[in-house]
């Protein structure tokens, strides 16, 4: 079995290139390409992961998520297993459809989203048997606010069982712009109590907190339960707020062109939770998901762009 249990959201994406702006209705617009990917916090992580590893064993993980019994569902599936993840965790739910992204990419790089939630929203802590959390290292919830049936107290039940377990925990949340700050407090504040790391971007910590400063968001994310926080601010790198309080702005690398940003956060995860796993403090570990982050941004696709950990490590030394 091994160390690495992410559960959370499956996606499949349409990435379309380039998209500045959206015809009037009834008009048209051109764009120069059309991608089909997963996606999906779970997925991306899962996916990433495992390129890291080369293709083998070593820095892979085991991924638990919902798909609709549908041609997109087997997409899933089919792109999970090219990549040598096992899809055994993959619960096939006939009640509803895959769920789907239309990712609108512009010239910056920048994205915009169209979404339907689809299966995502019937992922449960039942789909997560006992079996699945004995002899973890890590157990990651990815995808939280966009989770209707796992999202707020079902989340905090199952980290707290990951961590009788063994597991150090870790949460990451989807930003969904309408949502009010009562309802984000709503699905996210009774699972902190049960995170050792809580990965959000700093729209989310902004969403969460009602904050405007990264370091007053992290501190009370802190004071609401979550023992390590790290914010993710895009082209700015990362902050990282320890247990005992200290503070450490990780930067960003620098890359010639940002592509596509679809999936950077969910790659830093994966960069992270290696950097975890080999037993790097918190910031170094950040700053290998930074390395990774800045692979994904210059290919189409939530992975694409994703190397092996050599070659990611091998960057890092000339950067």
């Amino acid at each position: 079995m091994r160390g690495i249990l992410i559960a959370g959201i499956a996606v499949v994406d349409a990435i379309a290139q380039y998209v500045d702006d959206f015809p009037s209705p009834g008009g048209l617009r051109f764009f120069e390409r059309l991608t089909l990917t997963t996606g999906g916090c779970a997925v991306n992580c899962a996916i990433a992961l495992a390129k890291l590893a080369g293709g083998g064993a070593e820095c892979a993980c085991d991924v638990v998520c919902r798909v609709g019994d549908d041609v997109l569902g087997d997409f899933v599936v089919a792109e999970l297993a090219r990549h040598g993840v096992p899809s055994d965790g993959v619960v096939r739910d006939a009640k509803a459809s895959t769920s789907f992204s239309f990712a609108a990419i512009g010239s910056s790089g920048e994205r915009r989203f169209l979404h339907t939630t689809g299966a995502n929203a019937r992922l449960s802590r039942a789909d997560v048997p006992p079996e699945q959390l004995a002899g973890r290292r890590f157990m990651f919830v990815a995808g939280a606010m966009v989770m209707d049936a796992l999202d707020g107290a079902p989340t905090a039940a199952l980290l707290a069982d990951a961590r009788q377990a063994g597991a150090a925990t870790l949460l990451d949340t989807v930003f969904v712009e309408p949502a009010a700050q009562a309802e984000w407090r709503r699905r996210i504040g009774p699972a902190l109590p049960q995170v050792d790391y809580f990965v959000p971007s700093l729209p989310e910590a902004r969403a969460i907190t009602g904050e405007s400063d990264p370091s007053r968001m992290a501190r009370a994310l802190q004071a609401g339960g979550a023992r390590n926080v790290v914010i993710k601010l895009g082209d700015r790198g990362a902050l990282c707020r320890e247990a005992g309080g200290r503070e450490t702005l990780v930067p960003t690398f620098r890359v010639q062109r940002v592509l596509d940003a679809t999936g950077a956060g969910d790659c830093w995860c994966a960069g992270f939770l290696l950097g975890l796993r080999d037993g790097l403090p918190m910031q170094e570990a950040a700053r290998l998901g930074n390395a990774v982050a800045a692979f994904c941004i210059q290919s189409p696709g939530a992975t694409t762009g994703v190397p092996t950990l050599a070659e990611v490590r091998a960057y890092m030394l000339q950067a």
